[in-house]
């Protein structure tokens, strides 16, 4: 199922996100019309500008939008504006690239 060329119903997407996630294919999810979609309405929503940046006082234009909730752990989100933020390239690799500590971590 390409969802690149045609627009899914909610239900049909939440049959094709989990085969993907089962594939390890989400880049198709990343080019489909309904994420593209949804990308745009987010940026313009949040005025291009870096949702984190923005919180310490500073103005950095958004290049990408986040899942709060990534679309691996909660597919059913995966379209739903409220779980996308708009960010930087900066903060977007701070999120997935810094390790985050759980109060049971050992740290020497």
């Amino acid at each position: 199922m390409s969802c690149s060329y045609r627009t899914y119903t909610p239900a049909e997407l939440m049959i094709w996100i989990p085969q993907l996630i089962a594939k390890d294919d989400l880049h198709a999810f990343y080019i489909s019309h309904a994420w593209l979609h949804l990308r745009a309405e987010v940026l313009k929503e949040q005025h291009h500008e870096c949702q984190l940046c923005k919180a310490k006082g500073l103005y950095v234009p958004a290049t990408t939008v986040h899942h709060v909730k990534t679309v691996r752990q909660c597919p059913w989100l995966a379209l739903t504006k409220s779980n996308c933020m708009a960010l930087c390239d900066n903060c977007h690799y701070e999120i997935h690239h810094t390790k985050k500590y759980r109060w049971n971590d050992e740290r020497w």
